[in-house]
């Protein structure tokens, strides 16, 4: 696959405010602890781990023209990141997203509780997307979150699909891939999963997408069944501090499986983490690494992600993520 194109990001942005309890989080209660504001959203988070990964991004979002608009919009061009294909409102704030943090010992940086305010999103349709259809026809890979509209999901899968020609004559279709976002937003892209080369829904999303119960690491394998059995491609549920399972082809044909755990590093916000994983695949696939490699990947590089106090690491680079890969742990999964 083409490394010197660009990989295109349909998805979210947004001014993340984060709170962190200096103890273990009481709900219910006022918290001591402290809070900062710094730019986020899956698909803004996936464009800028991918640029310091080495990849050109192009971001396909919504802004709105309120000063934490425009300190996004800022934001993106210090990282490097494409915003030629954003659509611009007028009398419209920007999205956030607040959550609070843990800080307890037992569970640091884990996500107690948080609310997206993102219905802006629901103005970027199909109409709007075919408007910006030339920027995402040039891409080598078109990553889609769920923040998007079910229709223009919908229409991403029926222009992009695995099952699709190119729609445009001469050149390679762009690969497709899915971020769920939650479980919340993983049922508008249900009846279109098998559309995309591959996806990364944690447990409870997979749940959704694939019709299946996953109570037990037993369940992993029926569920990613399933959702290749709808079409997908590679299938990357995400277990959180329990690892990243896999399922697809593998390099010597047939289908390969099994679950992979990065090295421990200390927790400090896993807030970004999961988007860390998808940039990381993302990376993997354009250079066309094989499955395992690519989880082992994902998985280092959310663990590098969750160890620093930013949303995306600033020290993120192939390097780094490959110096830990060094001590991932493979386990086989029947």
């Amino acid at each position: 696959m083409d490394r010197s194109g660009y990989v295109a990001i349909v998805g979210g942005i947004n001014m993340d405010i984060q709170g962190h309890s200096l103890g273990a989080f009481r709900a219910g209660d006022s918290n001591p602890g402290y809070s900062f504001m710094s730019p986020g959203g899956v698909g803004r988070n996936i464009a800028e781990n991918l640029v310091r990964l080495g990849l050109r991004t192009e971001l396909v979002t919504v802004l709105g023209d309120d000063t934490l608009s425009a300190e996004l919009a800022k934001a993106c061009g210090r990282h490097g990141i494409g915003i030629r294909g954003a659509l611009r409102l007028s009398s419209t704030p920007a999205s956030q997203y607040i959550c609070i943090l843990d800080g307890g010992d037992e569970t640091p940086g884990r996500l107690v509780g948080a609310v997206a305010a993102m219905d802006s999103f629901e103005r970027l349709g199909p109409d709007r997307l075919e408007e910006r259809s030339g920027l995402l026809d040039g891409a080598s890979l078109i990553f889609v979150d769920a923040n998007l509209p079910e229709e223009s999901i919908r229409y991403l899968a029926e222009r992009y699909g695995r099952d699709k020609p190119s729609p445009v004559l001469g050149r390679p279709k762009p690969a497709l891939a899915l971020d769920p976002v939650s479980v919340a937003k993983a049922g508008r892209a249900a009846a279109v999963i098998g559309a995309f080369d591959f996806a990364k829904p944690n447990r409870a999303e997979a749940e959704v997408l694939s019709g299946r119960k996953i109570e037990s690491r037993d369940d992993l394998p029926k569920a990613a069944e399933a959702l290749r059995a709808k079409g997908l491609g590679d299938v990357f549920i995400s277990l959180g501090s329990e690892g990243l399972y896999y399922e697809g082809q593998g390099s010597r044909g047939g289908i390969e499986r099994g679950l992979v755990r990065a090295p421990v590093l200390p927790v400090v916000n896993v807030s970004g983490a999961g988007d860390a994983a998808g940039a990381a695949l993302a990376w993997g696939f354009v250079s066309e690494n094989d499955i395992k490699s690519r989880a082992a990947f994902a998985a280092c590089a959310a663990a590098f992600a969750a160890n620093a106090q930013e949303t995306v690491n600033p020290a993120t680079t192939v390097a780094a993520i490959l110096e830990l890969c060094k001590g991932v742990f493979y386990e086989q999964v029947s």
